[in-house]
C-alpha cells in the first residue's frame, strides 16, 4: 500500500463513528466533481469539433434533411 494511502487509512480510522457519513458524503462530492470536470472537458472538446467543422451553423432544418437523407440512403 501507498504511504499515503496508509495515512489516510490512519486517519479515517480516527474519525469518530457519527461523522463517517458525513466523510463518505463529501468523498461522493469529490468523485461527482471529478465526473463534471470530465464531462466540461468533453462538452468543450465538442463544441470546438463542431466550429472546425461548420457543424455549429448547422440549424435544425439542416440536421433534419441531413436524417432524412441519411435514412433514404442518399
Amino acid at each position: 500500500m501507498l504511504k499515503r494511502e496508509e495515512e489516510i487509512l490512519e486517519k479515517v480510522r480516527k474519525i469518530p463513528s457519527q461523522k463517517i457519513e458525513e466523510l463518505i458524503d463529501f468523498i461522493d462530492f469529490l468523485e461527482q466533481r471529478e465526473k463534471k470536470k470530465q464531462w466540461i472537458a468533453l462538452d468543450e472538446w465538442a463544441m470546438n469539433l463542431a466550429k472546425e467543422k461548420g457543424f455549429n451553423k448547422l440549424t435544425e432544418d439542416d440536421i433534419a434533411q441531413i436524417i432524412r437523407q441519411h435514412r433514404l440512403g442518399q
